[in-house]
């Protein structure tokens, strides 16, 4: 298994310094990778020397210890520094294109053996990765946001990613006090398949009869959680919850998995540069009005999970742990269904087939009403 000393960063915006600080913090050389020396300077200064500074004068960190994952990072605006790195990790904007390009040059100049990785949230690794030589080596690494904070890290194998690289990378992962899941290569891969779901589910219900305030208390209470979907949502940005929702309904819509549509709420709601108002109005009391929304939301949650496993795409175990971990549910899917038991689950899984935003995954289409091993 080969050993991971520096760590190569490209992109060192919010996500990618978070990254390259987590890594320093745990014992890895860092160096990053900007565009020019001005933006290599400007990251430095904001990502890694202000921001360590105020954890500083918060007594959340000596100075010492400051001074040590400063020393750690150091950044470039060239691709040839990057050689000296056994893992580069890339953090840049979700275009498929210029990732592809990036990789491509990457592979000229680092050793045969580097591991190369991607943070993307949506695109498929073994694409990404085409213009790769020894793809043995290429996996992606996709943390979550903020990836300072949310432990989990999907781990994921495309076809040809070798043992020692997914070794390797678990190691790393856990090294960086991160809670790492195996992902195989899927739109999306695991936890962002169930997200998406269930935010341009709830996005649809959006109207006359339901508010934002609504929607995120049926959220809530449905999944037992502090802050709702519209929440969360709204804190990651209506533009990329409106770009991967996108990406996922390309992906999946005509496929025997099914997706439900990117709601025209989510798109006009973006496209006029407004977030949502979590204070918008009364929230709906009417248990029929509300049971409405839960049921198709909970119904299209357990759809997209059991497809995810009937794909071989994840472990129910880690799915559940991924799920957990990262969207801070206190209840995964599978626990979910066993607890409402076969005929309640049953019944929410055909409400969402029947809604068209899925097909019926084989095992309800068979009746097994086997509790889903945790």
């Amino acid at each position: 298994m080969k050993e991971v000393k520096t760590v190569g960063i490209i992109g060192f915006g919010v996500m990618g310094a978070a990254i390259g600080l987590n890594a320093a913090t745990n014992g890895y050389n860092v160096v990053f990778k900007e565009l020019n020396d001005d933006l290599v300077m400007s990251m430095y200064d904001k990502f890694v020397l202000k921001a360590l500074a105020k954890r500083v004068s918060q007594g959340k960190m000596s100075q010492a210890d400051m001074d040590k994952i400063c020393g750690m990072i150091r950044g470039t605006a060239n691709f040839e520094e990057l050689a000296v790195c056994d893992l580069v990790i890339e953090a840049a904007i979700e275009k498929m294109d210029l990732k592809i390009q990036l990789f491509a040059e990457l592979a000229k100049v680092v050793p045969k053996d580097t591991i190369i990785v991607s943070n993307t949230s949506t695109f498929l690794i073994e694409k990404l990765m085409e213009a790769v030589d020894n793809p043995e080596r290429t996996a992606g690494l996709h943390y979550f946001f903020p990836a300072n904070v949310n432990r989990l890290v999907e781990v994921i194998r495309q076809k040809k990613t070798s043992d020692d690289t997914y070794n390797a990378l678990m190691a790393f992962s856990k090294q960086n006090k991160k809670v790492p899941i195996t992902v195989m290569d899927f739109p999306g891969f695991a936890i962002n398949p169930i997200f998406i779901t269930s935010y341009l589910v709830l996005d649809s219900f959006l109207g006359a009869k339901y508010n934002v305030a609504t929607l995120e208390n049926i959220s809530q209470k449905v999944l037992g959680v502090k802050y709702g979907i519209m929440w969360v949502q709204s804190g990651s940005g209506l533009g990329t919850a409106y770009h991967a929702g996108v990406s996922m309904v390309n992906y999946l819509s005509e496929s025997d998995i099914g997706f439900p549509p990117v709601p025209e709420q989510l798109k006009s709601s973006f496209e006029s540069g407004k977030t949502w108002d979590l204070n918008d109005g009364p929230i709906l009391e009417d248990p029929a009005a509300r049971s409405a929304v839960g049921d198709l939301l909970l119904g299209s949650i357990f759809c997209i999970s059991a497809h995810l496993i009937e794909k071989g795409v994840v472990s129910v175990k880690d799915l559940e742990l991924g799920v957990c971990t990262s969207l801070a549910w206190p209840k995964g899917p599978f626990t979910m269904m066993n607890e409402m038991g076969w005929d309640e689950t049953q019944r929410l899984v055909k409400t969402a087939v029947d809604a068209g935003n899925f097909k019926m995954p084989t095992r309800f289409k068979s009746g097994d009403a086997t509790p889903w091993e945790l």
